[in-house]
C-alpha cells in the first residue's frame, strides 16, 4: 500500500518557520511545472480569478507532485460540492477567499472532513486524493495532511478574525491585499494607513490561536517587511507577473537603446 506524503507546507508553518510561495493563474500544467521547480515552498493554483477548472487544476496537482513543494488551490468560492469534487481530485490544501465569519469557517471545515470527524465530505472509496485506492486508512487519517486557508478580505472578516482563527480546522488566516484594500475603500493602495492597520490585526488574531497567518506580497520591500512582522505564509509572485514583467523590461532595454 501506498503512504501520503508529508505536507510540507503545513510542516513548515506548524515549525514556524517561513514558507515560501508563488501564485499560478495562467492555467496551464507547463508554466506550473516550470514554477514547481525554482525551490519554492508552495504553489497557489488560483481556480478563483484565472481561467482554472476542475481539469487543469489536476493537470496542474499531478505535475507539481514531481517536486518537494505543496500546491495549494484557491476556490471559487465556499460550495461544499465544488470542495468535494477538488479534493477527490487531489487538492488537499485549499484558500478560500473572503470568509467573513467563525460559522462560515466551520462550514467549510465540515465541507473538508468526513462525517464520522464532524465532516459531510461525500464519501468514494477510490479517487486521486487516496491513489485510486491505494492508500491504506485514507478516509481515518485525511485530516493529517489537510490545509486549510481562510482568506481575509473584508471588513467584516477582519473583525471576526479572532473568531476565524480559533476555528477547529481551519490551519492559517491569508490576508488579500488587493480586495481588502478595495473593501475598505483604498482600492490598489494595501499600504493605506488604515488597510495596514487591518492587515496587522488579522496578524495578531492568527498569533492569538496559535495559527500561522499568510499574505500575498508581489513586491520584495513588501514581502521582506511582512515576513519580518511575523506573517511566514508568504507569496511573492506569479507566474503571469513573471512573464508579463520579464517580457515588458526585456521589450524595454532594447526601446530604449535604439531611442
Amino acid at each position: 500500500m501506498l503512504q501520503e506524503r508529508k505536507n510540507i507546507l503545513k510542516v513548515l508553518l506548524n515549525e514556524n518557520r517561513s514558507a515560501i510561495g508563488l501564485w499560478c493563474s495562467l492555467a496551464e500544467a507547463l508554466t506550473t511545472e516550470v514554477i514547481a521547480g525554482s525551490g519554492v515552498d508552495w504553489l497557489l493554483i488560483d481556480a478563483e480569478h484565472s481561467p482554472n477548472d476542475l481539469r487543469s487544476v489536476v493537470l496542474q496537482l499531478q505535475v507539481a507532485a514531481a517536486f518537494p513543494c505543496e500546491p495549494v488551490v484557491r476556490l471559487p468560492s465556499d460550495d461544499p460540492h465544488q470542495m468535494k469534487q477538488f479534493m477527490d481530485g487531489g487538492a488537499r490544501s485549499l484558500m478560500i477567499p473572503n470568509v467573513r465569519s467563525a460559522d462560515q469557517a466551520r462550514a467549510v471545515v465540515s465541507a473538508m472532513r468526513y462525517a464520522p470527524f464532524g465532516g459531510i465530505r461525500g464519501f468514494s472509496v477510490g479517487h486521486r486524493a487516496n491513489q485510486f485506492g491505494r492508500i491504506k486508512d485514507y478516509h481515518r487519517d485525511a485530516r493529517g495532511a489537510q490545509f486549510l486557508a481562510a482568506q481575509i478580505e473584508c471588513e467584516k472578516g477582519v473583525a471576526n478574525a479572532a473568531e476565524i482563527a480559533a476555528t477547529d480546522g481551519v490551519d492559517s488566516l491569508f490576508v488579500g491585499p488587493g480586495d481588502l484594500s478595495t473593501n475598505l475603500g483604498a482600492m490598489g493602495n494595501p499600504n493605506a494607513e488604515h488597510v495596514q492597520e487591518a492587515i496587522a490585526s488579522v496578524l495578531e488574531a492568527a498569533r492569538t490561536a496559535g495559527k500561522p497567518a499568510g499574505i500575498l506580497a508581489p513586491q520584495k520591500a513588501d514581502a521582506d517587511r511582512y515576513l519580518a512582522d511575523g506573517f511566514t505564509m508568504v507569496a511573492v509572485g506569479s507566474d503571469l507577473g513573471l512573464l508579463a514583467r520579464g517580457a515588458d523590461n526585456l521589450v524595454a532595454s532594447f526601446r530604449s537603446e535604439v531611442a
